[in-house]
């Protein structure tokens, strides 16, 4: 029993990490195509980035292309930081996993389960959910006219 227990935590262990590395490469590979990309168009793009909160009225344009120059500075840094965070998270997430019994584990997924049909369904509805909400009000209001 412990034995297969420990199999599956060593797999659900191998199967984040693989996860972790494919998100990985795969931003990397974006990084290239954007590189690729600008070296083609030939010509000299400004640096993109986002503002930190109230700077847009307040910087000049020369501020912002620095303030742009600075993030292109640490994205990688802070790109290969966040891919570290996430792996230690997996890996937390994996030895929590660990206590539990088979049985939890269900209870757990089914729950998960749920709440992902649940915003799933919030989703579609959309604005939709308040409408019916309204109609209610409206059609109350005119039974009560009408007494």
């Amino acid at each position: 029993m412990q034995a297969a227990f420990l199999k599956k935590l060593v797999l659900a262990t191998v199967a984040t990490m693989l996860v972790v590395t494919a998100v990985s490469l795969n931003s990397i590979g974006q990084d290239t195509k954007k590189t690729d990309s600008k070296a083609k168009a030939g010509a000299k793009e400004k640096p993109k980035g986002r503002l930190p909160a109230y700077y847009r009225d307040v910087v000049t344009d020369e501020q912002r292309d620095q303030i742009y120059a600075i993030q292109a500075k640490y994205e990688k840094q802070l790109d290969e930081l966040q891919a570290q965070l996430d792996a230690v998270k997996a890996k937390q997430m994996g030895e929590i996993e660990a206590l539990l019994s088979a049985e939890q584990k269900e209870k757990i997924a089914k729950v998960k389960e749920e709440a992902d049909a649940k915003k799933k369904s919030s989703k579609k509805d959309g604005d939709n959910a308040a409408k019916p909400a309204e109609a209610k009000t409206t059609t109350e209001t005119t039974e009560r006219k009408t007494k």
